[in-house]
């Protein structure tokens, strides 16, 4: 049995610095009152000698100035909720095992996602990256969850063949035994598990009884737990990451659309209906959004999907810009209940035409996207590059938005007023002949403010271009068009 656990560890500190991004360097305790005496349910990195279920006053004491948030357990189980309804859709033995940890078997899986690497990769890539999980693989649980427990970084770790040996060196405290019984072992000199393995099993079935057992096979890696799996709700989920944190409501919409296109034009989603919409948005420097939208009927074409969620959008919009989205689509269901439309629909036929072309051309070019749609998300902004962004027509694609006029860095010689008088283009200098027109802005109240010198120039060999000058850097660019 090859089993992977994910742990998601410190879950708790990882969504708060997500909803509060300008708490990353102070140190943070985050309160559980739920037990009368208030304990510390979880820490910021910065909170020195702290460690989950020391009472909270202890780690005042350590930390003075330390900022307590109150435990949010609804919002973080519903955090964890996704993460293993993303899970599932990778496996359908996926075993939840406490907050921030789940279990999940992988064998059979290698012919669709391209051996056990591509299986990995798989479930990597479901999750949303800041919650950096860890994997740890092995032939039962209790080593795969001593691998991802014990690495430090983000990624996989497998278990060796000699499991024992791998397990020996590491703190007794990993074992899924009470306090009390590990408590114990520390009297009897038994500090870590490979202690644990070189006793012969009578005598800690005598001093403690069935824990005493099973703490015997797991420090010699024999772990015959199965991976129980949870009752499976099938969902539809995507996401995507907007090129720019934006609260224009085009911006948003456009998101919506996309991933709406790819999850409709998923293999299984072919005459299948949805009854429910979840739209989650990672805002900056606020608290993430969440609303769920219920269809009144089942509903199986992207576009009438859009044209109900684009209503509920119009009335209530995330109160922070937007910098990703998440799409779940839940009650799949194989009936309509709708009858269809007598007439064509010339929109989707001529959709489905280019649909068609596009395809072709991807078929002669070696797969790669080909035709794009325009669209104008904020055509009032003064950064070119935020007006329009370019969708791919194929969604069945992972590419995600694409802003256009993106500025490209450039040399710029300045004259005594700070003016560009030339330019350094294909590896050569040209000169500037006049600036026609120059003009300035300053988003000074954005979290991450936009300041730039414009410039429209004039060279003496010909040709005119539009330079800029961010005042925040001081760098030179040239405003592509």
């Amino acid at each position: 049995m090859r089993v992977a656990c994910v742990l998601i560890t410190h879950l708790r500190a990882k969504v708060e610095l997500q909803r509060q991004p300008h708490l990353a360097d102070r140190p943070v305790v985050i309160a559980d009152r739920s037990y009368g005496r208030p304990v510390v349910a979880d820490r910021f990195p910065a909170c020195a000698g702290v460690t989950v279920g020391m009472p909270l006053e202890e780690a005042l004491s350590r930390n003075a100035g330390a900022v307590v948030l109150e435990s949010d357990e609804p919002t973080y189980q519903r955090v964890f909720s996704r993460v293993v309804v993303a899970l599932q859709g990778i496996s359908d033995r996926v075993e939840s095992a406490g907050l921030g940890a789940a279990y999940v078997r992988l064998d059979g899986l290698e012919r669709l996602y391209g051996a056990e690497d591509g299986t990995l990769q798989a479930l990597l890539n479901a999750l949303p990256a800041y919650l950096r999980p860890r994997i740890g693989v092995g032939d039962a649980k209790f080593p795969a969850f001593v691998a991802a427990q014990t690495n430090d970084a983000p990624g996989v770790t497998r278990v060796p063949a000699d499991a024992a040996a791998f397990l020996a060196p590491h703190s007794i405290d990993l074992l899924p035994v009470d306090f009390e019984v590990r408590s114990r072992m520390r009297r009897f000199g038994l500090h870590t598990v490979g202690n644990v393995a070189e006793m012969r099993p009578e005598p800690l079935i005598d001093q403690f009884g069935v824990a005493g057992r099973r703490a015997w096979e797991l420090s010699r890696g024999i772990d015959g737990d199965p991976v129980v799996p949870l009752p499976y709700e099938e969902a539809v989920v995507e996401r995507t990451a907007l090129p720019f944190a934006s609260a224009s409501t085009e911006w948003l919409l456009t998101a919506v659309d996309t991933l709406l296109k790819r999850a409709y034009s998923r293999p299984h989603m072919q005459g299948r209906y949805a009854g429910r919409g979840t739209l989650e948005c990672v805002l900056e420097r606020a608290t993430p959004w969440e609303r769920p939208i219920n269809f009144k009927q089942p509903v199986g074409r992207w576009e009438e999907a859009a044209a109900l969620m684009r209503r509920q959008l119009e009335r209530d919009l995330p109160v922070a810009p937007v910098e990703e989205v998440s799409l779940t689509l839940s009650r799949l269901t194989g009936e309509a209940g709708t009858q269809p439309g007598l007439f064509r629909d010339v929109q989707r036929d001529r959709d489905l035409r280019l649909l068609d072309a596009e395809r072709q051309i991807q078929a002669r070019i070696g797969g790669s996207h080909a035709l794009y749609r325009v669209v104008d998300v904020a055509p009032w902004h003064p950064a070119p590059e935020m007006r329009a962004v370019q969708v791919p027509i194929d969604p069945s694609g992972r590419d995600g938005m694409k802003p256009l006029a993106i500025p490209v860095a450039v040399a710029v010689e300045e004259g005594s007023h700070g003016e560009p008088v030339a330019v350094r283009l294909d590896e050569r200098w040209h000169a500037l002949a006049c600036i026609e027109e120059s003009w300035l802005f300053d988003l000074w109240w954005m979290p991450q403010p936009v300041s730039r010198a414009y410039f429209r120039v004039s060279r003496r060999d010909g040709g005119s271009l539009v330079l800029f000058r961010d005042q925040t850097d001081f760098c030179w660019y040239r405003q592509t068009s």
